[in-house]
């Protein structure tokens, strides 16, 4: 059992070596100059307050693009916490930001349902869209532009860091989505041509969208993004991954976030891409080799063997968050990664079992494919829904 685990964890190293190249490279990719600069209409929905969420606006103001372009908010209704400042915002800079309040509701997915209002009153060629928790660089819009000229590409896409950590949860989620999410994504994507959209931001043509039947193709799932990508490679088009992260701004986060959040994804994983999940586990080797060491605790082999493969990991995690966002994480802030790992390996059972969600005291179903459905309580439930399962911004 305890060279089981040792050699499970070896195969986790590795992988996350390999992984980690692929980010690399990524990362290092140099674009050419689009043949021309199409112009472009940034989608952000809106959902509520979110952390620092007016300097995350204003990072869209300082993009740099020498074709037209502006920014369309949008918010569900008057009544969202966020309608106050993304009013003001828009009243302040009228010349590049507008503001949308949703019509109707044609799907079961909030997203999707702000985008499609969005999508019809944006004015450009190009449909760029951006969670309200994520940040762009000045040179967001013209990189889009680049990997959209590519032969073949439908869709452009992006790494995620996370940034600006201090409370727990949004610590480990930080580390998670450097040591993880984004290195696991660059090598589907580099290496084995995967197109595994994430859709905290992405951009496509709008003919293309209209080719793929439009933001009503994808209404009733709740992993629209994945869907996409699905219906790309029906039409003969793929994923272009942007070499340049978008941040996810998570600072005062708690603990119970983290795994609000990754139940969830692991879920959404599960029922779509259900063999590659089961083999996530593979990437926890901090996990495996403290199993071994607690199955031997008189070896020291088995201890030493433990704090190595905890501090390549904390190596990997170095590494790939400055490629990502050029600095690394505090030292006390590695020593979490075997809590990160124990979690994710909680998160990553209970994202099996796990298949309902709520959107403002609407009950949902999550069936496979992630598509959404109408989810029947007993009557004697009155309580509202748990805050875990609130989905805003994924």
């Amino acid at each position: 059992m305890i060279v089981a685990l040792v050699a499970a964890a070896l195969a986790g190293l590795l992988l996350t070596t390999w992984e980690l190249e692929a980010l690399r490279r990524v990362r290092r990719q140099a674009l050419p100059p689009p043949p021309r600069f199409p112009g472009i209409s940034v989608l952000k929905p809106l959902c509520g307050m979110d952390e620092e969420l007016e300097l995350n606006l204003r990072s869209h103001l300082a993009m740099e693009y020498p074709c037209d372009w502006e920014i369309v908010l949008g918010v569900r209704g008057a009544e969202d916490g966020a309608y106050p400042l993304a009013r003001a915002f828009a009243d302040a800079h009228p010349e590049r930001v507008r503001l949308v309040v949703q019509e109707g509701e044609p799907g079961r997915n909030p997203k999707v349902n702000q985008l499609i209002s969005l999508t019809r009153a944006a004015r450009y060629e190009v449909l760029a869209l951006t969670d309200s928790n994520v940040r762009v660089a000045p040179g967001y819009l013209a990189e889009v532009a680049s990997v959209l000229a590519s032969p073949g590409i439908g869709l452009a896409f992006h790494l995620v860091a996370g940034v600006g950590e201090r409370g727990m949860g949004a610590v480990l989620d930080n580390l998670t989505l450097s040591s993880f999410i984004a290195t696991n994504l660059s090598a589907s994507t580099r290496f084995l041509q995967l197109d595994n959209v994430m859709g905290k931001s992405m951009a496509l043509r709008r003919e293309v969208l209209e080719a793929l039947g439009g933001w009503h193709a994808v209404k009733d799932h709740l992993a629209e993004d994945h869907v996409l990508g699905k219906l790309l490679r029906r039409r003969g088009l793929h994923a272009g991954l942007c070499p340049t992260p978008v941040q996810n701004v998570q600072v005062h986060l708690p603990l119970r976030h983290f795994w609000d959040r990754h139940t969830r994804w692991l879920m959404l994983r599960f029922l779509a891409s259900p063999f590659t999940t089961l083999l996530e586990p593979l990437v926890l080797p901090v996990l495996f080799t403290l199993a071994a060491a607690l199955l031997s605790p008189a070896s020291a082999a088995g201890w030493l063997i433990f704090a190595a493969a905890w501090a390549w990991q904390a190596v990997m995690a170095q590494v790939s968050a400055r490629l990502l966002r050029g600095r690394g994480f505090r030292p006390w802030q590695l020593l979490l990664l075997p809590l990160r790992e124990a979690l994710f390996l909680g998160a990553w059972v209970r994202g099996a079992t796990l298949r309902r969600v709520a959107w403002r005291g609407n009950r949902l179903a999550v069936l496979p494919g992630t598509r959404l459905a109408a989810l029947r309580e007993p009557a004697s439930r009155t309580s509202s829904p748990p805050p875990e399962r609130q989905l805003g911004s994924r």
